[in-house]
């Protein structure tokens, strides 16, 4: 152990010092990149190896496109492998993995690195100190991952279905009581007393129902990821409004996994909660007439961010090199391309606030604009197991086929179970 602590020491101190001189141009090397499969990830990656091949001709890059039908399941992959022996040189995640592979101790810790390296201090610097700063592995408080994209959850809504029902498009400052009364007055019915058209969809996922926690100062966990927080008389009030907004006011389909883009561009709803991701489609549906705005406030202005990253594994023979393909898939060019795709938002400032960018749905600037005030999704090392018993155990209320206090009741007692075997 005391041996392998040292060979740790020392190549995390080389690989620092290795960010202030590049590799030789013609080093002769592979390395090995661990990616979740994405078409414009897939396409971006290889123009970052035609430009990374440029500088180091002689080096060959071999990617590794995994399936990510949910973030446990796509880290459970990259544990596989390295138990297997397959262990690649630079792992690409999200914030939703970064402390469960970390906590493998397989991880650099980059923080050395950047601060000798004055490109990584450029492309920091462009970036909103509240997602770096979101981004660290918990507990540790290291830099295993240097940021690419980020995603965050706004209110995605109709202008012409605003205009129908003659109510003023959200403001800014717009609270719960406001929301639910557009969401009503947005739902609409045939003759027969059948909805025709909802006013919201109530987010299907993890990531999309944390913002309505966030915004009443509630929350599944602690600020540091520890314990349980679901016995707050803030999360019952939370769990209750969405309910309600189902089986009270009836301005909300029943309870789905999912999004709700899709019954947005059908013209179902009239609002949903999401990222940026749905934009492509809401683009070629043809709709125009869309707008964006925060999620509404129950006393707190907020909202959830997930930040994705690249980080360079501990058994990597060139960190080197790796470090210097990261840089490659971290700055501008790779930037641009995320901006085009309109699949998330670039980490970098510039690139993510430039007319093209926002040119599309109207006040588009709340994206990045949120990124000062945005938390961090609660992502613990049992990170997957924590998703599985809140979607479960919310969703059977949500759907009234179980009462609150017996929801929050299990919730308690699961999490509590589940934290006390990730830090035991």
């Amino acid at each position: 152990m005391k041996r392998l602590l040292v060979s740790s020491i020392a190549a995390a101190v080389l690989l620092a010092q290795a960010a202030g001189a590049q590799p030789a141009p013609d080093t002769t090397a592979t390395l090995t990149v661990f990616q979740w499969i994405n078409p414009q990830i897939i396409e971006s990656t290889d123009r970052a190896i035609a430009r990374f091949k440029e500088r180091f001709p002689n080096v060959t890059v071999e990617t590794q496109f995994v399936p990510q039908p949910t973030w446990g399941e796509y880290n459970s992959a990259m544990l596989n492998q390295v138990a297997s022996g397959g262990t690649p040189d630079i792992f690409a995640s999200a914030i939703e993995g970064f402390s469960e592979i970390a906590s493998k101790g397989i991880l650099r810790d980059l923080t050395e690195v950047i601060a000798n390296d004055p490109d990584a201090q450029t492309v920091l610097g462009d970036i909103d100190a509240n997602l770096l700063e979101g981004m660290k592995t918990r507990p540790s408080g290291e830099l295993n991952f240097f940021p690419t994209e980020w995603n965050n959850i706004v209110v995605f809504y109709n202008k012409d279905m605003f205009d129908a029902a003659g109510l003023p498009y959200p403001a800014e400052n717009w609270d719960w009581e406001d929301f639910r009364t557009a969401a009503a007055a947005l739902t609409t019915r045939d003759a027969n007393g059948n909805v025709i058209q909802y006013g919201y969809f109530v987010p299907g996922f993890n990531f999309g129902l944390q913002p309505w926690l966030m915004t009443n100062g509630a929350g599944v966990l602690d600020a540091d990821w520890r314990a349980p927080t679901v016995g707050t008389p803030e999360f019952a009030e939370s769990l209750q409004f969405l309910h309600d907004l189902i089986h009270v006011d009836g301005s909300a389909p029943a309870f789905e996994a999912g999004v709700g883009g899709d019954k947005f561009v059908a013209g179902q709803v009239a609002m949903f909660s999401a990222g940026h991701w749905p934009i492509p489609e809401i683009s070629a549906s043809g709709m125009t007439n869309v707008g964006v705005q925060v999620m509404p406030s129950s006393g707190v202005s907020t909202t959830v961010f997930g930040i994705g990253g690249l980080a360079i594994t501990e058994a990597s023979e060139n960190p080197e090199l790796a470090w210097e393909f990261i840089k490659e898939m971290t700055g501008p060019e790779y930037q641009q391309e995320l901006a085009d795709s309109l699949r998330s938002i670039p980490s970098s400032r510039s690139v993510a606030t430039t007319d093209e960018y926002l040119a599309f749905p109207d006040n588009a600037q709340i994206f990045y604009g949120s990124a000062a005030t945005a938390l961090p999704v609660p992502a613990p090392p049992n990170y997957a197991q924590v998703e599985e018993i809140f979607m479960r155990q919310v969703g059977a209320y949500l759907s009234d086929n179980q009462d609150l206090d017996t929801t929050i009741a299990e919730l308690g007692r699961e999490l509590d179970r589940s934290m006390a075997r990730a830090y035991d």
